[in-house]
């Protein structure tokens, strides 16, 4: 009897949990469908997306960089014109030199001797010479007074001749060795700085063996290569971009190669550079270009593509500025510059272009268009 009554009042505890039970699957089953309805029906699922009107146009910019090297306008490898051994080597690396400079020069032993047995020989007939040419004149006026033979005459006149070419021959002598002596040193044919001195005093040298390495650092130039279809587009005298590091300079393009290299198929274009401190010569340079190339297309920001089928990309367009479904359109790549790309496919003037978050999207699902505010800066 008292059992039955202990069991009674738990009856009601146990409906209660029952209903709240099937209350709470009941909650949780109508939650459950309108989630599914909204996913089987993106179109009730609305964003404020930013757009921007399609712009078809005739040509695009293709933006283009090439790498070459400052070099020196002059720079050469100078040395003796003629052999012997280094006496003094006057100079160090990087010094400056200005023209006309001593550099170096040679043992001028030898010479010294021979130029000093010249110019004892060129006095002793210049003497005889002399001589010679009195001689002439006295047999001239013995000749003319009877007193004399015209034979006598003719001795003396060829006796003067022979003097003459002998004087003439040691003077040829003499200067010649006068030549040797300046060849002998190397004075600086520009003001320029030594690169590198490349042999030492006690050396033998031949003739023409690099000395020095010297450049004119004052004056800059950069040699880059160009494919001939971008170095053709080019104007001599015109100014250009060009890059050194981090740093931004405007360099005039002097000349234009004629000849294709065989290997890069490149010809090779020369630009003036502002030497400072920052420019040293063997520094890499670059040039900036933009080539205009004749293509129908449209400019898009990066965040406009989504990827496609096939190789090919998507973007998305809406029908008009307020809340519409967006819709799919196949383009293709011509060119992109890592921010924006060039592309055609099916779009029409006027559509407007999801510009962003097109990972978001899904075919008709509605949004609401906001016409934006970069389009200058993206179909320029």
């Amino acid at each position: 009897m008292s059992s039955s009554s202990s069991q009674r009042p738990n009856q009601p505890l146990l409906l209660g949990l029952v209903g709240g039970s099937v209350v709470l699957l009941m909650v949780l089953m109508i939650f459950s469908g309108n989630g599914r309805a909204q996913q089987e029906n993106p179109a009730l699922v609305e964003q404020t997306v930013n757009v921007l009107p399609v712009k078809y146009q005739n040509t695009f910019a293709k933006r283009y960089r090439a790498m070459g090297r400052v070099e020196s306008t002059s720079q050469a490898m100078v040395g003796f014109e003629r052999a012997g051994r280094v006496a003094d080597v006057l100079v160090e690396d990087g010094q400056r030199v200005n023209r006309g400079d001593l550099l170096a020069r040679l043992d001028t032993k030898r010479i010294d001797a021979q130029l000093l047995e010249a110019q004892a020989a060129l006095e002793l007939a210049t003497a005889e010479a002399r001589l010679a040419s009195i001689s002439e004149k006295r047999v001239v006026s013995l000749v003319r007074s009877k007193l004399e033979s015209p034979q006598r005459l003719d001795e003396a006149k060829e006796a003067n001749n022979i003097a003459q070419a002998r004087l003439a021959q040691i003077q040829a002598q003499l200067d010649t060795l006068t030549l040797e002596l300046e060849k002998s040193t190397i004075l600086a044919p520009y003001t320029a700085d030594i690169v590198a001195r490349v042999v030492d005093a006690g050396a033998v040298v031949n003739i023409g063996q690099p000395i020095f390495e010297i450049a004119n650092n004052a004056t800059l130039s950069a040699r880059i290569a160009l494919p001939p279809e971008v170095a053709g587009t080019l104007q001599i005298g015109e100014l250009y971009d060009l890059r050194i590091g981090d740093a931004a300079v405007r360099g005039q393009l002097l000349t234009i190669g004629s000849q294709r290299n065989l290997r890069t198929r490149t010809v090779d274009t020369v630009f003036s550079v502002n030497a400072n401190a920052v420019t040293l010569v063997g520094d890499l340079i670059a040039v900036d270009l933009a080539i205009e190339l004749n293509q129908f297309g449209v400019w898009v920001p990066i965040s406009a593509l989504a990827n496609g089928v096939r190789g090919m990309w998507n973007v998305y367009v809406v029908g008009n500025e307020g809340a519409t479904q967006v819709a799919t359109r196949a383009v293709e790549i011509i060119y992109s510059d890592g921010e924006r790309a060039f592309i055609t496919g099916a779009l029409q003037d006027g559509d407007l272009l999801v510009i962003g978050g097109t990972h978001r999207f899904v075919a008709r699902q509605n949004v609401s268009a906001r016409v934006s505010d970069i389009a200058p800066n993206i179909t320029q």
